[in-house]
């Protein structure tokens, strides 16, 4: 089961605050992944499609790392 907590503070136009804590939402489920995990789940995946996935997030991060040193 997936917990997620938004807090809104402001006062003011409900319609703003509605879509920033959306944003927020969406924001929190893709730095832990649930967005990514979910998008997966929804078709069988093969073992061929899989490990080329996995490939290319590990070419991905590779190429971060060596961007971030520089």
């Amino acid at each position: 089961m997936i917990n997620a907590e938004v807090r809104i503070f402001k006062k003011g136009d409900p319609k703003i605050s509605l879509d920033r804590a959306l944003q927020r939402l969406k924001t929190k489920l893709m730095i832990e992944g649930v967005i990514d995990t979910v998008r997966s789940k929804r078709a069988f995946e093969t073992p061929k499609e899989k490990r080329e996935r996995k490939l290319r997030q590990r070419l991905k991060m590779i190429k971060k790392k060596s961007f971030d040193k520089k």
